[in-house]
């Protein structure tokens, strides 16, 4: 039986996309990160729903670097 995935889409700093990328990969299968729109920074994660508030943490604590919008 397949799983359905929690999503949220955010906008980050487009310089810093790599960075939450190697960052969120150190976080082994914690979300599947997707390229909405790279020119605006626009991302779409998606993630376990149990897992979703480890996933906001993570988030939250790299917002200000990221200038991290949620949408």
């Amino acid at each position: 039986m397949a799983r359905s995935l929690a999503s949220c889409r955010i906008r980050i700093d487009p310089e810093q996309i790599y960075f939450l990328k190697f960052i969120l990969e150190a976080y082994d299968n914690l979300t599947i990160m997707s390229t909405v729109d790279r020119i605006e920074g626009v991302m779409e994660l998606k993630y376990p729903p149990e897992l979703e508030q480890d996933v906001k943490g993570v988030l939250q604590s790299m917002a200000q670097r990221l200038k991290l919008e949620e949408l």
